[in-house]
């Protein structure tokens, strides 16, 4: 009798705790908003309204939570599309900008965005906020960065070469997709597709 209901007992312990874990799985990760990560004091207009080159890094106004959420999105892989002349021109050993950052967005988004575009470049200039025309009759390619954790990947500072009077604090584009700074990209690390 006692075996019995010790069998019993733990199966109703396992049974416990299996289906704990399995709602735990099929839970996907709560979404974590910018404008609920703001720390106290801090708002958007408030680092845009600081020079270029004087603007903090964002884990002085953004919660942490907010900037691994963000981060976490681009372990899956980083991307971002260039003119295949800026290749030819700059050469392909080293990429990116001489301050040692570069702008990727996650694959995922591109993926899903030049789904979206049919690959058009006017859809595509659209879709980024790029000026109209900008990329027309060039032919584009697109670096795919495997591993950008292992390039530092961070959220932007707004203090970058490559940052813009467009850009946003909080690692999103002006149309919504995710941005991201990596390092400068040694060959080896990357690879190039034409689009």
């Amino acid at each position: 009798m006692k075996k019995n209901f010790l069998h019993l007992w733990l199966f109703i312990i396992l049974t416990a705790v299996s289906f704990s874990c399995n709602d735990d799985d099929d839970k996907t990760p709560e979404t974590i908003k910018l404008e609920d990560s703001w720390k106290d004091g801090w708002t958007s207009q408030k680092v845009l309204d600081l020079a270029k080159g004087k603007r903090p890094d964002p884990s002085v106004y953004l919660d942490q939570k907010y900037i691994d959420f963000h981060l976490a999105q681009f372990y899956g892989g980083a991307t971002y599309l260039v003119t295949k002349k800026a290749l030819d021109d700059y050469g392909r050993d080293t990429l990116g900008y001489p301050d040692n950052t570069q702008f990727v967005m996650t694959k995922a988004e591109m993926d899903a965005m030049l789904t979206k575009t049919g690959k058009d470049i006017s859809k595509i200039e659209t879709e980024l906020g790029i000026p109209a025309g900008s990329w027309n009759g060039k032919e584009m390619v697109r670096i795919s960065i495997p591993d950008p954790k292992a390039l530092n990947v961070r959220v932007p500072s707004g203090n970058e070469m490559g940052a813009n009077s467009l850009w946003l604090p909080g690692g999103h584009l002006p149309t919504g997709y995710s941005e991201a700074v990596v390092n400068k990209i040694p060959k080896g690390k990357y690879t190039e597709t034409p689009l």
